[in-house]
């Protein structure tokens, strides 16, 4: 579960912290008082991408830390998926973005990826979003939700293994049957080309060590004479001045003792002897080392040269990008040789895949339609409690064309909210009040097959009210009886089921607007529940009839 949510700098909110119960939770609060930005918070912990947007001071990082705590068997699944810290069944997930963009991630203090962040919310948190209603009208997300009911994992799993290798398959097949249209001309091009990367031994040379060695051997006598002429007055003549600073060192060594600034003197002396040795050392290696031959400076010349033109003919910058060129082309001339031989193995592979993927196929599709009795009538049956007494439920199954990640399966959802009128696909014939409480039917019945601890409804509500919203309060009060449920709401009847409420409200501060979160006492709810009933301050009857929703 939930258990707390810091935010800190993000949007409007200066800095919120909440303590959630383990059942249902709800939050109330005028609309744009600020309920839709603590879900933007949320959606960090859930790994959404942020920017410096967030920032209300751009001189603070922005802080969204979430504590939870789970089971056993999540906790073990979680430590298969992020190497990190876990002595206990506690998760805190934190996000910061700084001023300048910058984002991290942190499991238990742990630093981690984005992509880490969503692996793990995703097995202990679930956001249904307001625009997450029309969702249900999405043909992915009718497939989802019978494929989770369905409990079809291992038949998924085994079609999308074959999909993966069948597909791979004809993009090869493909490409093989590209490569032998290309004409005699293309191919003798590419030899050509190939032939010419080929020259020279690209493998293992470094260009900036090339540029280095004809850029010394150019001026090789230019160096050997400096160097001459500079050891001839360090280290050679009579008046050497190594020798004149190793006579220097000697005199103050002796008066050293003297004055600590003679000793300093002395031992800056010490490192200029220790320096003139290791100029001596690395000058003398150097003459030793260049090569006065024209040959070599030739060779370099002739190498530098080439890789240029190859570089600028090909577009290219840097040898690497040269040497993939090269292996791309001996691909091609290698595969255009033997591209019969293969393409009639691979041709002949192929269809062996086609009758196990068509079998996989099948196999998926009947997983999926032997749930479907059970899915129209828990969901009729939901509907009717929902105040839709007359709801049909109509699901079959439209072949697909070719073969997709999915299956060979197009779901069509069909909805009837009234006697004796045919189910039409739900997109075409549901309202915006319909929608709703299919969305939250749909939650409702796949809650448990999901497994994932705590649930956030952000105004499932939408567009109903009177006895439907009594209903679809006492739907996700059933549904925190198995797990934590926490829902943004504009209902008194939802609101009113709830063991704790949570208000979001705007304040004014001298110098700016920010959002507050109270947690309301009981006589506080009964005043914000009067409010949602009636009017602001309520009348008498709308608190009467909060004290009784709430009784309820």
């Amino acid at each position: 579960m939930l258990q707390s949510l810091l935010i800190k700098n993000y949007a409007i909110i200066d800095e919120v912290v909440m303590h959630f119960d383990d059942g249902f939770n709800v939050i109330t609060g005028e609309t744009g008082a600020g309920k839709s930005i603590l879900l933007g918070a949320l959606n960090l912990i859930n790994g959404l991408r942020a920017d410096t947007k967030v920032l209300y001071d751009l001189n603070a990082k922005c802080i969204v830390e979430a504590h939870f705590n789970v089971r056993t068997n999540i906790l073990d699944r979680i430590k298969n998926l992020v190497d990190a810290d876990f002595e206990t069944l506690d998760i805190i997930i934190r996000r910061e973005i700084s001023s300048s963009g910058k984002s991290r991630a942190f499991i238990n203090d742990t630093p981690v990826k984005l992509q880490d962040i969503k692996s793990v919310s995703a097995l202990i948190l679930d956001i249904h979003n307001q625009f997450d209603t029309f969702s249900i009208a999405d043909s992915n997300y009718q497939l989802e939700v019978i494929d989770t009911l369905a409990n079809n994992r291992k038949e998924y799993s085994d079609y999308k293994d074959l999909f993966h290798t069948f597909s791979n398959l004809k993009a090869e097949i493909k490409i093989l049957e590209s490569a032998k249209k290309q004409s005699t001309h293309d191919l003798d091009f590419i030899k050509f080309q190939l032939e010419e990367l080929e020259k020279i031994p690209l493998d293992g040379i470094i260009k900036q060590e090339l540029i280095d060695e004809h850029g010394t051997l150019s001026n090789s006598e230019k160096i050997i004479s400096i160097i001459g002429m500079m050891n001839q007055e360090m280290q050679e003549s009579e008046h050497a001045i190594s020798s004149r600073i190793s006579h220097y060192f000697r005199q103050l060594n002796d008066l050293a003792d003297l004055n600590p600034q003679l000793a300093e003197i002395r031992d800056y002396l010490d490192n200029v002897q220790e320096s003139l040795k290791e100029i001596d050392f690395i000058s003398n290696r150097l003459v030793d080392n260049i090569d006065m031959s024209d040959t070599r400076l030739e060779e370099l010349t002739d190498t530098l040269d080439h890789i240029n033109k190859l570089e600028k003919k090909h577009g290219k910058e840097t040898i690497q990008d040269l040497l993939s060129l090269r292996d791309n082309y001996k691909m091609q001339t290698e595969g255009v040789l033997n591209v019969d031989e293969i393409l009639l193995k691979q041709k002949a592979e192929l269809e062996v895949m086609r009758m196990k993927i068509h079998k996989a196929a099948s196999t998926l599709s009947s997983s999926r339609e032997n749930i479907f009795p059970r899915i129209t009538s828990l969901l009729e049956k939901s509907l009717f409690n929902l105040a839709i007494p007359n709801a049909q439920i109509r699901l079959t199954i439209k072949e697909l064309p070719d073969y997709q990640e999915t299956g060979l399966d197009e779901i069509v959802f069909s909805f009837s909210a009234n006697k004796g009128i045919e189910p039409q696909p739900v997109q075409e014939v549901a309202s915006g009040g319909e929608l709703s409480r299919l969305a939250l039917s749909v939650k409702s019945m796949i809650a448990d097959q999901y497994g994932v601890p705590t649930l956030i409804f952000d105004e499932i509500d939408t567009g109903i009210s009177g006895a439907v919203a009594k209903r679809v309060g006492e739907i996700l009060h059933h549904i925190a009886d198995a797990r934590q449920v926490i829902c943004i709401t504009h209902s008194p009847q939802v609101a009113s089921r709830s063991g704790k409420h949570f208000l979001v409200e705007k304040r004014d501060t001298p110098t700016r607007t920010i959002t507050h979160v109270k947690l309301l006492t009981l006589e506080e709810r009964i005043d914000e529940i009067a409010k949602m009933l009636s009017e602001d301050p309520p009348t008498g009857s709308a608190r009467e009839n909060a004290r009784e929703l709430l009784a309820r």
